[in-house]
């Protein structure tokens, strides 16, 4: 999971080791590319509202590198949904902030599987 928001990344990490998931977190696109390369994701969630080095950063290298990855990724976003149509392409969906925690749990498992 990559997100620059404290809250957010302790909140989807409870909420998804809960539902039995493992979760690892980045801060930083790049953190995130890193363990990319580095071992395989079942998903792979996104905050693309990131100062610098964020989801965006990740989706051009999965567009580039991991297509087929590019398809398990999640989106964690509150931007408006006509902001999103060029972004979201080829990716498995979009979880708008504040999201409901069944919402989320269940947009893991629909990308999953």
């Amino acid at each position: 999971m990559l997100d620059d928001d404290a809250a957010i990344l302790r909140l989807v990490t409870t909420l998804l080791r809960r539902a039995g998931y493992g979760v690892d977190i980045a801060t930083k696109g790049a953190q995130a590319i890193h363990a990319l390369e580095r071992k395989p994701y079942a998903v792979v969630l996104l905050d693309i509202m990131m100062p610098t080095e964020g989801g965006m950063t990740v989706i051009r290298h999965l567009r580039e590198h991991d297509p087929e990855l590019l398809k398990r990724v999640l989106l964690l976003t509150g931007m408006p949904e006509s902001a999103l149509r060029s972004v979201r392409e080829g990716v498995a969906g979009v979880v708008h902030k504040p999201f409901d925690a069944e919402e989320l749990i269940e947009a893991v498992k629909k990308a999953a599987a």
